[in-house]
């Protein structure tokens, strides 16, 4: 029997790929944009002090000033993810992450190290209020509790669908929370992801906000 942790990891990723791999976009002839040519053969971008830019993808990110948990933040390696088989981009990791060998904060040694993480992928299939109840019908099918999930067309700048799941343990009660959130440009979805233990007491929610308003996707390229 697989263990709880390895079980949740592989119901997520076959939910993922499902998601967003296993389906053609219309249209399949068009010409792709040099984000999906980008998410294709990804490349590194360039960093300047705190602010990394990614051209092909109309990605600037400039690190917040002020964070708490999250406190370690660059442009990630560029190979799939071997789960969720989406492009890392962007990676803000905990104190005591794999981003930085810097000493944990006062109070985070014990901590679980958690990361979030901002990945790409193609688009298969549109990001709007309409398609909120199959991507709910999708998540509540894996076994997953979706304790919120709801389209915002102006979050931290941004249209999107914004989603928080709990992954239930052998009773039926949360152990982890995913927060989750997935806006389109053109033919690529960014999702924006992280998961921590039900319950984290940490200000991850503060980090969220900060990091996703300081994502910048160029306005005039940017489609719902």
């Amino acid at each position: 029997m697989l263990r709880p942790s390895c079980s949740r990891n592989l119901l997520l990723a076959a939910l993922l790929v499902s998601m967003f791999g296993t389906m053609s976009c219309k249209g399949g002839n068009r010409k792709k944009t040099a984000a999906a040519a980008w998410v294709d053969r990804p490349s590194q971008g360039k960093t300047t002090g705190n602010v990394i830019q990614i051209p092909d993808l109309g990605l600037k990110f400039e690190v917040p000033d002020t964070l708490y948990v999250f406190k370690h933040c660059a442009e990630a390696g560029h190979s799939p993810d071997p789960d969720k088989k989406w492009i890392p981009v962007i990676t803000c990791e905990s104190s005591g992450g794999g981003a930085s060998d810097a000493p944990a904060a006062e109070g985070e040694s014990q901590a679980e190290a958690i990361a979030l993480t901002i990945y790409a992928t193609h688009r298969t299939r549109p990001i709007d209020e309409r398609s909120v109840a199959w991507f709910k019908s999708q998540y509540s099918q894996a076994g997953l509790k979706v304790e919120d999930i709801q389209f915002n067309e102006d979050y931290q700048k941004k249209s999107g669908i914004v989603t928080k799941l709990h992954v239930l343990d052998q009773q039926g009660l949360p152990s982890h929370e995913i927060l989750q959130y997935m806006f389109a440009k053109r033919d690529i979805v960014f999702i924006a992801r992280m998961e921590y233990r039900f319950g984290e007491t940490r200000s991850v929610m503060q980090d969220w906000q900060y990091i996703l308003w300081n994502l910048d996707i160029w306005a005039d390229e940017a489609e719902g």
